[in-house]
C-alpha cells in the first residue's frame, strides 16, 4: 500500500478516535448534568403537557370538596395571610394526628405518575429529629414501613433546613413491580435523592393499589412524632417525613400539591364503568318543605376492600305529575336515610327512604312543570369534584330533592348516572 494512503488512513482513524472521544465526553456530561426528571418514570422523554389528575392550594379555606379533615387531639388551621394551612397537635400521646389527604388519584398503567408537594415539616422548630424517606405497603395483610435515612441519600445527605418550607417531587412506574423515584427540587432544579427498584424481588407487587391521595399527616405512634407529606394513605404510600421524640408542640405546614398522569388522560376524560340507580316506579311525595328524592355515595368498602375508587357523576333525570322546584344538593345530611347497595358490580349505594335533608349547598337548581319529564346531561355537573368514600366531616351525598310550587302535592321520580374510575 502507498505511504500516503496509509498515512491517510491514520489520519482518519486519529480523526474518528477524536470524534468517538468527544462523543462519549458528551454523553457523560450529559448523564451527569442534566435534569433527571427529563424522563419520566418510565425513561420516555417528558413533554410539556402532562395530564393533571389533582392540583390544589389552599387559597381561600381547607378545600372541602377535594380534601378530608381528620383530626384526634390535633387541630387544622387555615392561614389567611400566607394562604397555607397549619397542622398542630394538642398532646403528645399516642393516637394523636392531624391531617388533610385529598381524594384518591386514580393511576393509569403503564403511564408516569408524578407528584409534586410541598410544604414546611419542622414548623415549631423543635430539632433533634431525623429526615427520612418512606415506603409504606400492606401486600402481606400487615402494613410494613421502609425508611431510608438522609444519611443514605444520593444527595442532600446534609444542609437541608427542615423548618423551611420545600418542594418533594416524586414519580413512579406502577404495573406494581416498577420502580419509584424521589427528588427534591432546589433553586429550580430537581435534585434526586432515591430510588427504588421492586422488579426481581418478589413474588408480588410492591403495594397494594396506586391510586393514592396527597396528603399532609402529624401524628404521634410508638413513642415519637411524624411529621409527614406524600402520597397514599396508611397502608401504601411513599413520602418524606420529619421524626422527633413524642411531642405536643410538634407543628408543620400543608402549601401546594399536584398529580400528573404523563400519558395518561385529564381526570375528565377518563372513561369509567359506567352505572345508574332510580327510584323504579316507586315515587316520593313533594309537599311544602323539600324532601329527598334519591340519593347516592360510595361504599365505605367493596368487595370487603376499602374503597379507594373515584366516581364521576354525569347525569340525573327527574319526572313529576305536578309542578316542583328540583335542587341537586351536595353533602347534605339526610334524616332517616337507609342505604343499599346499587348492585353487586357498583362500589355506590344509594337512598330513597330519608324523609328530610339539611345542610349541603346545591349544585344546581330546576322549576318543572307538570306532566313534565325532564333528563339533564351535565356531564359532570360536579365540575371539578368528584365523589369518594368521605373521611372528614363531610358526607359526600348527592341528592336530588324537591319542593311543590303549586297548590297540589307531586308524584316524582329519579335516576342517577356516573362513571366509576377502575
Amino acid at each position: 500500500m502507498p505511504i500516503d494512503r496509509i498515512t491517510d488512513n491514520r489520519k482518519w482513524k486519529a480523526i474518528d478516535d477524536l470524534w468517538k472521544e468527544a462523543f462519549d465526553d458528551n454523553v457523560a456530561a450529559l448523564t451527569v448534568t442534566s435534569d433527571p426528571r427529563q424522563s419520566d418514570a418510565f425513561g420516555r422523554v417528558r413533554v410539556s403537557d402532562p395530564n393533571t389528575r389533582l392540583d390544589t392550594e389552599f387559597l381561600y379555606d381547607k378545600q372541602t370538596e377535594f380534601f378530608d379533615e381528620t383530626t384526634t387531639n390535633g387541630t387544622v388551621t387555615h392561614n389567611a395571610a400566607s394562604r397555607d394551612l397549619t397542622l398542630s397537635l394538642g398532646d403528645a400521646n399516642d393516637g394523636s394526628f392531624a391531617k388533610m389527604a385529598s381524594y384518591p388519584v386514580p393511576y393509569t398503567p403503564g403511564n408516569s405518575q408524578l407528584i409534586d408537594i410541598t410544604g414546611v415539616l419542622d414548623l415549631a422548630g423543635i430539632g433533634g429529629g431525623t429526615a427520612e424517606l418512606f415506603f409504606r405497603t400492606n401486600i402481606t395483610g400487615s402494613v410494613v414501613t421502609t425508611s431510608y435515612p438522609q444519611s443514605s441519600w444520593i444527595d442532600l445527605k446534609s444542609g437541608v433546613d427542615w423548618t423551611t418550607s420545600h418542594i418533594l417531587a416524586m414519580d413512579f412506574q406502577s404495573l406494581k413491580v416498577g420502580r419509584i423515584r424521589f427528588a427534591m427540587v432546589k433553586d429550580g432544579k430537581a435534585r434526586p435523592i432515591y430510588e427504588i427498584y421492586n422488579d426481581n424481588v418478589r413474588n408480588t407487587g410492591y403495594w397494594q393499589i396506586a391510586n393514592g391521595s396527597c396528603y399532609w399527616h402529624l401524628y404521634t405512634t410508638g413513642g415519637n412524632t411524624y411529621m409527614e407529606m406524600g402520597y397514599g394513605n396508611e397502608s401504601n404510600a411513599i413520602g418524606l417525613r420529619y421524626v422527633i421524640s413524642a411531642n405536643a408542640s410538634a407543628t408543620m405546614k400543608a402549601i401546594c400539591c399536584t398529580v400528573k398522569s404523563e400519558g395518561g388522560s385529564p381526570l375528565r376524560e377518563l372513561a369509567g364503568l359506567s352505572r345508574s340507580v332510580s327510584n323504579g316506579v316507586t315515587s316520593v311525595t313533594a309537599s311544602t318543605t323539600l324532601v329527598p328524592i334519591l340519593s347516592i355515595r360510595p361504599q365505605a368498602t367493596f368487595n370487603s376492600l376499602p374503597n379507594l375508587v373515584l366516581s364521576i357523576p354525569k347525569g340525573y333525570s327527574v319526572e313529576t305529575d305536578n309542578p316542583i322546584r328540583l335542587a341537586l344538593i351536595h353533602d347534605g345530611i339526610l334524616t332517616g336515610a337507609s342505604w343499599s347497595a346499587v348492585n353487586s358490580t357498583s362500589t355506590m349505594e344509594y337512598d330513597v327512604s330519608a324523609s328530610a335533608i339539611t345542610g349541603g349547598h346545591e349544585l344546581k337548581i330546576e322549576y318543572l312543570g307538570a306532566g313534565r319529564n325532564q333528563t339533564f346531561s351535565a356531564a359532570g355537573f360536579l365540575g371539578k369534584v368528584a365523589m369518594w368514600d368521605r373521611q372528614g366531616t363531610e358526607t359526600g351525598i348527592i341528592t336530588i330533592a324537591a319542593v311543590r310550587t303549586g297548590t297540589s302535592d307531586a308524584s316524582v321520580l329519579a335516576a342517577i348516572d356516573w362513571e366509576e374510575l377502575r
